[in-house]
């Protein structure tokens, strides 16, 4: 099943100590880590950050100053569930839920893999710019 998710490179990235050459995911299917890497990669890139691929990404920092209300909420639900759906190919979601607190918004993002219909969750922290 290790095939179905993948391999790439750890996300945050770390360094070998031995080479100095970035490691390279051990994340297995069973825990679904590999597939959490990837969406916390996915939403913590600001679209045009990457040199190669300027529309990889998410629009969530272009939030970060919006009010704590109904409508930063449905933005931010748009906005993972466009970028997961276009980004993130080996999952399909199914819930995208807020639960907002004075600083940081917790965003529940409920999933399920598409090869094996296994249903995953990540709750992703969406910090607000007013801390």
């Amino acid at each position: 099943m290790t095939d179905i998710l993948g391999q790439g490179l750890k996300f945050p990235f770390q360094f070998s100590r031995q080479s100095g050459g970035a490691r390279i995911s051990t994340a297995t299917s069973r825990d679904q880590e590999h597939i959490h890497e990837s969406i916390r990669q996915i939403l913590g890139t600001r679209r045009g950050e990457r040199f190669l691929l300027p529309e990889f990404g998410s629009r969530l920092h272009a939030l970060l100053f919006e009010g704590n209300d109904a409508i930063l909420q449905g933005l931010l639900r748009h906005e993972v569930i466009d970028a997961l759906t276009h980004w993130e190919p080996r999952i399909v979601i199914d819930e995208v839920r807020m639960l907002p607190d004075e600083h940081v918004v917790q965003v529940h993002i409920a999933y399920r893999l598409i090869a094996s219909q296994v249903p995953g969750n990540l709750v992703y922290p969406f910090y607000r710019g007013d801390q």
